[in-house]
């Protein structure tokens, strides 16, 4: 139905081909990767894939979000949304040529009618009936074929339109998510940080922000290896996300920094919260594949709450000031004004 967007399919049936094939995650970034991967326009990036592949036989999450930030191009990883939402112009495009060629159909045959009809009165014998009618029959058996093509035409751009749809609205949800940990990502975060100012100022409401870093990631990942780094990633997201409540967020903004969102959250309550938290991890033990056993991790967290006259970046800012008084307290700390 679409002339030009056979590329563009190929391409695309080519990256979830190699995303299957190599078990990675299906996230804006990964489909950006694969997709420059596959145009080939960048041998450099051709290469340092194929070398990870050749080494290690996969492409870890981590292996992805460096590649991508280093050799992918900036806002690359939009480049779903972008190609599907070319696809879908050029879809309704076809559409639209199909309700116009249906139209025209309808204006000859409308045309024909007419001129049928006017010359009825004038045929009065049987024969020149007989003559029109045909015409009729046949004007209308081409109508018929016609409308049953448009039809048809129709009905497959309308399962192409609601299959792009789909795979728009799922490249959309992935790019407001840490494709490694699976919680919103740095620009969810902003989203939702401006509707809960908004909402907190005309409310009235409190609503505190907390800023936390990982103590010494580096170390886990130089002692451990970077998979286990992913790991413990994983397992610090999950437990933020199991003691915050419903109407929270915590997000991933950085490489072992994360940011939680708590409305209607007064400041001692945040703060307990995130004592509570960092105890938690402080305690846990992460084992890995090998047996090892990764423990005594620590969490360093700032906490701020919005006054009047604070935009987001005033929060933000409030909230990485604490950040590194706890840093420098000896980390592990959890600091806020007043405590």
């Amino acid at each position: 139905m679409i002339p030009n967007s056979s590329g563009v399919y190929q391409t695309a049936g080519k990256v979830f081909d190699l995303i299957d094939r190599h078990g990675t995650p299906p996230s804006p970034q990964t489909y950006a990767l694969w997709y420059a991967y596959v145009s080939g326009n960048d041998p450099l990036l051709v290469a340092r894939v194929d070398e990870l592949i050749a080494a290690k036989g996969e492409l870890s999450p981590y292996d992805i979000e460096s590649i991508h930030w280093e050799l992918v191009a900036t806002g690359a990883g939009d480049a779903a949304t972008m190609d599907i939402g070319d696809a879908i112009e050029r879809e309704i495009e076809s559409v639209l040529g199909i309700i116009r060629q249906g139209a025209a159909s309808n204006d000859v045959f409308h045309a024909s009618l007419s001129a049928v009809g006017s010359r009825i009165p004038d045929s009065p014998s049987v024969e020149n009936l007989t003559g029109l009618i045909s015409r009729l029959v046949d004007d209308n058996r081409r109508m018929a074929e016609t409308t049953q093509e448009l039809s048809q035409g129709l009905s497959e751009s309308q399962k192409q339109l609601e299959a792009l749809n789909k795979e728009l609205n799922e490249a959309q949800s992935q790019s407001l998510k840490d494709p490694l940990t699976a919680i919103p990502n740095r620009r969810a975060f902003a989203k939702r940080l401006d509707e809960n100012i908004f909402n907190a100022a005309r409310s009235g409401k409190t609503l505190c922000v907390a800023m936390a870093d990982i103590d010494h990631f580096k170390k886990v990942n130089d002692d451990y290896g970077h998979p286990a780094g992913d790991a413990f990633l994983k397992m610090f997201s999950t437990l933020i996300t199991r003691n915050i409540k419903g109407q929270d967020m915590v997000a991933r903004i950085g490489g072992e920094e994360f940011a939680i969102i708590l409305p209607q959250t007064e400041i001692i309550a945040a703060y307990n919260l995130f004592v509570r938290i960092k105890s938690v991890l402080k305690a846990s033990q992460l084992l890995l594949d090998d047996g090892t056993c990764i423990s005594g991790v620590t969490a360093s967290f700032g906490v701020a709450c919005l006054e009047p006259g604070m935009n987001a970046n005033d929060l933000i800012s409030q909230a990485d000031k604490f950040l590194y008084e706890a840093k420098n307290a000896g980390r592990d700390k959890v600091k806020a004004a007043g405590f």
